[in-house]
């Protein structure tokens, strides 16, 4: 029995130095501060990526948003602003040059494209083409974006310092001719229209009412082609429009 007891007491016995081979074994887990330490920076190397791209894909957005370019930076033009970009020129139907202007060849040869007679201008009609896109880069007017008001003054023949503008009297002005599309005329249709001969600044010399037809008469010496009559025609397209005039023997254009 004393046996039997002893072998139990030894089977339940573990050696000193088989006990620390064993606890040396066992893996040592970590402090909890280490523990937080690494899984930070475990998480932290995985977000890195992800905010790259949200990184790559926000900012161009917020820099439009701030007027910036989503493609240039600032640096890439060193102390060289950004000029805006100029108002587009309008695109004329027919080249059609300011009041006073000289026969066309001449006015080409006179003409220096300084811009005088558009700054002059109170109705701005008179555009420019700064980079020689529109109209051979010489001043023009298109009536239906701004027709000549025939100002009193006729201050852009006045402000031209080449000649190529003359000042003449306002009778005398001869941007072009009106001409009349009968099909699309609203009097043609049996509507009493008269915006086209209530625009015209010259009046009965120049626009009428043919007392047998009914229909818009333009008379050629009388017409000076300001486009008063295009731009209050209502209908779409104009059924009047200034052209260049043509041969100066036909003395009624109908």
């Amino acid at each position: 029995m004393v046996i039997t007891g002893y072998n139990q007491g030894m089977a339940n016995e573990v050696p000193e130095n088989q006990a620390e081979s064993t606890a040396s074994s066992k893996p040592t887990e970590p402090a909890p501060q280490e523990r937080r330490r690494f899984f930070s920076e475990v998480f932290k190397q995985a977000l890195t990526p992800i905010a790259a791209i949200i990184e790559k894909r926000v900012t161009p957005m917020t820099d439009a948003l701030q007027g910036k370019s989503p493609f240039l930076d600032d640096d890439d033009f060193g102390d060289e602003a950004l000029a805006p970009m100029e108002e587009q020129s309008p695109q004329p139907r027919v080249i059609l040059r300011p009041p006073g202007a000289v026969p066309a060849g001449e006015f080409e040869s006179v003409c220096s494209r300084c811009g005088m007679c558009a700054e002059a201008c109170p109705v701005k009609c008179i555009h420019l083409d700064r980079h020689d896109m529109v109209a051979g880069g010489f001043p023009y007017i298109v009536p239906e974006v701004a027709p000549c008001a025939v100002c009193e003054d006729l201050s852009c023949m006045k402000a031209c310092p080449s000649g190529a503008l003359k000042l003449v009297d306002r009778l005398a002005i001869r941007i072009g001719l009106a001409e009349v599309n009968h099909t699309l005329c609203l009097r043609t249709n049996g509507e009493d229209c008269r915006l086209c001969l209530d625009a015209c600044p010259i009046g009965e010399s120049a626009i009428v009412v043919s007392n047998s037809s009914g229909r818009v008469i333009v008379k050629y010496h009388g017409c000076i082609g300001c486009g008063m009559c295009e731009q209050a025609c209502p209908t779409q397209p104009s059924a009047i429009v200034i052209n260049p005039r043509p041969d100066p023997t036909e003395p009624i254009v109908a």
